[in-house]
């Protein structure tokens, strides 16, 4: 596995991403739990941030079948494939790669809104980048990213956020917006800042935090 900071940091939110779309589609997760299986429920597995153990097998077998049927119930298979990427992220139960998933469903992955979308494409390529999934085709850049370029940069000027609205049209550095975001993660910040560093989190080279394993994530939108 790659071990460098916008790695690291990339996993982590990436996870923090998928776990909160599926807290989002509670209504989903009710529906794919609701038969217990081996006294394990979804909401418990949802609560360890999505890591199953050998425990949650059968469990995890029922995520599976609910992630390769879109056509049934796209919620629920937004709600699975979420919690799939996020438990393979983590390095956790079972041997699925979702190789066939994504070489399947990309397609219907685009139907989901920007932000689901987005969460998923970046699971996606932050699988592929990491070493746990070949995947013949990445994700597109514009696939990964919540808005648009164009949209951040108006959404930031029209919001006084110059500084950041200059970072992203100078292509900053992954380590310099790790830094950047590291002194504004500590301020109470408007919601179009936070468009912004999600921006910078979603482009191809992402951030790179001093202390990836520790730095705040970016709240899900």
């Amino acid at each position: 596995m790659f071990t460098s900071s916008a790695d690291v940091f990339r996993t982590r939110q990436a996870v923090r991403d998928l776990i909160d779309v599926v807290r989002v589609h509670r209504d989903a997760m009710a529906r794919l739990g609701e038969s217990k299986a081996d006294g394990h429920t979804l909401a418990q597995i949802v609560d360890a941030n999505g890591r199953m153990t050998q425990d949650h097998e059968q469990v995890y077998h029922q995520i599976l079948l609910a992630a390769a049927l879109p056509d049934d119930d796209f919620p629920g298979f937004v709600t699975a494939t979420s919690l799939l990427l996020a438990n393979r992220l983590q390095d956790s139960y079972g041997t699925d790669d979702l190789f066939w998933n994504w070489d399947a469903f990309r397609d219907h992955y685009r139907l989901a809104d920007p932000p689901v979308r987005a969460a998923l494409m970046n699971g996606f390529r932050t699988m592929s980048e990491t070493g746990r999934v070949n995947l013949f085709n990445v994700p597109d850049a514009e696939e990964c990213l919540s808005r648009a370029t164009i949209d951040v940069v108006d959404l930031l000027n029209h919001s006084d956020e110059f500084e950041l609205s200059r970072s992203i049209q100078g292509d900053i550095s992954p380590d310099d917006a790790g830094r950047l975001w590291q002194v504004a993660s500590q301020k109470d910040l408007s919601w179009q800042a936070l468009m912004g560093f999600r921006y910078l989190y979603e482009r191809p080279v992402s951030i790179a935090p001093r202390e990836p394993e520790q730095a705040e994530l970016i709240p899900w939108s």
